[in-house]
């Protein structure tokens, strides 16, 4: 038995003064002290210092892969001119490297405003493949060594978007070693605990018809010190059933982003002559949702503009309302939603998962949604108007397109650019909690602080209920399954 006692212990949505502690057996919560209940002598004692006490923290979509494997390469967040961009990249050069993955790039934080060209990527890294991606991920450019390698690309454009995006992607991916990708998933496991989070959902496959290295992470998992909840990225229903899983999808695509100019609108763009793309027809989507409903796999589909997420809830809709909301099928992003919008998603019955930390970077009259799309800033990344509405609202990161920052994640929630779209504390901390859980259909074993309930539990030096500073926080202590897998106290 462990015993864990002087902290603050966040139940029933609040730090209640009178729970002293909490007893763990094994895996489980088997009981909540209060200040008169006596300590057993012969339980393992943990004095946590007054530190506060969560529910495990969980994450309900990630880029694990991508972004496990992107920690070892070449981080462009902070560059802001293309000298220094070039620069970054030879400086980090390492000489065991096959394949250079440049990512973060963010052309709007550099002040020719532009991608590098091929030549000026071939002036420092001529002779091994070079792929530097977009922050979002939704375009990329290669070397002239990458670009010769990689099959299948159609464009012969530099900055590669859409299918050639993901192409070009997926080849240097796919041709890792089994021991690339198991580190990959190590490192992505570091990053969520230092981040706060016991469980992350994370896709795995092409969003075509590969599911690439599942099996491979999936027969591994007893190896990760966190729980990666795994779903199929691709269309390929029949293989997903071999597998196991009972959701497919994530970031099969609708639609691009909006710094790349691919999300679909239904209005053009601000500061560009176009709606973004659709990626598929409305009738593919519809077939898609219903093949995978016949097998009872909850779907989940990338939607960013309100043309993209109209098509996948209408795909939804046209199913059976309490199938879908039984399966909870997902829309993913969900970012662009003008009032019509979200009354047709709370009558479709789907969730709608979303990442806070895209407020928080881009959000406001004078950032990127501003300036691509003029005053429909105001109408993205709406927590709040969703959830009046009666619309799951479930959070997420989106790693490594953001950090897996639980602070950063939930400040950006409580303080949204949009007074009127900003949850409060409480539902802030649901959301990454009970909301996510019940997401994966695990509402009866994780999400919160109760006996019987796994003790799966993020230990912090913060108050999130209170005012905060998200840059000054810190994860002192994680316990999954009963076990302290991090410990920075």
């Amino acid at each position: 038995m462990i015993y864990l006692y002087n902290a603050h212990i966040y139940h029933n949505a609040k730090f209640d003064a009178q729970l002293s502690g909490l007893l763990i057996d094994k895996d489980r919560i088997v009981k909540l002290c209060f200040n008169n209940d006596k300590v057993n002598p012969d339980w393992e004692k943990i004095n946590l210092n007054g530190a506060y006490v969560y529910p495990g923290f969980i994450d309900a979509h990630t880029h694990c892969f991508s972004g496990g494997l992107y920690l070892s390469g070449i981080d462009l967040s902070e560059c802001t001119s293309i000298k220094e961009v070039l620069e970054h990249i030879s400086n980090s050069l390492k000489n065991n490297q096959q394949y250079i993955f440049a990512w973060r790039f963010d052309e709007e934080k550099i002040a020719e405003k532009r991608f590098p060209t091929r030549q000026e990527l071939n002036s420092v890294c001529p002779d091994r493949p070079l792929l530097l991606r977009r922050i979002d991920g939704h375009s990329c450019v290669l070397n002239s060594k990458a670009r010769a390698i990689i099959p299948g690309l159609t464009s012969s454009n530099e900055i590669l978007i859409a299918e050639d995006n993901d192409r070009a992607v997926n080849w240097l991916q796919d041709n890792l070693s089994e021991e690339e990708i198991i580190e990959a998933y190590k490192n992505a496991a570091k990053a969520a605990l230092k981040g706060g989070f016991t469980t992350v959902h994370t896709m795995i496959g092409d969003a075509q018809m590969s599911n690439q290295h599942y099996k491979l992470v999936r027969d591994h998992l007893n190896e990760f010190p966190v729980s990666f909840e795994l779903y199929p990225q691709s269309f390929n229903i029949r293989d997903a059933l071999k597998l196991g899983a009972k959701r497919i999808g994530g970031c099969i695509l609708a639609d691009g982003s909006i710094g790349s100019h691919t999300a679909a609108m239904t209005i053009p763009y601000k500061d560009k002559n176009t709606r973004g793309i659709l990626y598929h027809n409305d009738e593919f989507w519809q077939e898609f949702v219903a093949q995978a409903h016949k097998e009872h796999l909850q779907v989940a589909v990338h939607c960013i503009g309100d043309a993209a997420i109209h098509q996948i809830n209408s795909a939804y809709a046209t199913q059976d309302r309490e199938e879908v909301k039984e399966l909870r099928d997902e829309l993913i992003h969900c970012e662009v939603t003008p009032d019509s919008l979200i009354q047709e998603i709370a009558k479709s019955g789907a969730v709608a998962v979303m990442q806070p930390a895209f407020d928080l970077l881009w959000g406001g009259n004078s950032g990127l949604y501003s300036e691509r799309l003029g005053d429909r800033y105001k109408i993205m990344n709406r927590f709040q108007s969703l959830s009046r509405q009666g619309i799951s609202i479930c959070s997420s990161s989106d790693w490594y397109v953001t950090d897996m920052n639980i602070a950063m994640s939930l400040y950006a929630l409580i303080h949204h650019h949009n007074p009127q779209e900003k949850l409060e504390p409480i539902e802030a901390i649901k959301s990454y909690t009970e909301n996510n859980s019940w997401l994966n259909h695990t509402e009866d074993s994780l999400g919160i602080i109760e006996e019987g309930y796994i003790a799966d539990l993020s230990v912090m030096d913060t108050d999130f209920t209170k005012l905060f500073d998200w840059n000054k926080v810190r994860t002192l202590l994680i316990i999954k399954d009963g076990n302290i897998v991090y410990d920075d106290r």
